[in-house]
């Protein structure tokens, strides 16, 4: 006589497949890892190279407020993006500043959520140099 899975992989497999409910099922299954609501993208607007490395980004969504940089001097961070807003949806100004570069902003930037998490967005900031 065959058996089916066990009940343990059965349990490993939900929990992989993250926001998926079970057949019948009216909740959800999620998952604990950490999601950003949005990455920043920070390029040269005229070379399109990343210039990540020494930049900082300011978000607002009412009176919330976060703030990241990445340090300066750092050239194998300019590819990598600004990441803010973990697991809050909302509506957000978006301010990235750098040395030598004018400041960038965007507006009514929105993170929504779904049932376990964050749905995220990404947004590239094109600076322009400020000589």
């Amino acid at each position: 006589m065959k058996r089916g899975a066990s009940p343990a992989l059965c349990l490993t497999l939900l929990a992989a497949v993250g926001c998926s409910g079970s057949p019948g099922s009216t909740s959800p299954v999620c998952t604990m890892e950490f999601r950003y609501g949005l990455s920043v993208y920070v390029k040269d607007s005229l070379t399109g190279a990343a210039i990540a490395s020494g930049a900082s980004l300011v978000v607002r969504d009412g009176a919330f407020k976060d703030s990241v940089s990445h340090p300066s001097g750092r050239p194998e961070l300019n590819a990598l993006p600004l990441l803010t807003a973990g697991e809050r949806a909302g509506t957000y100004q978006i301010s990235v500043s750098k040395p030598g570069y004018l400041p960038w902003s965007r507006s009514s930037v929105r993170i929504t959520a779904n049932e376990c998490h964050v749905n995220p967005a990404s947004v590239t900031a094109l600076l322009q140099p400020s000589t």
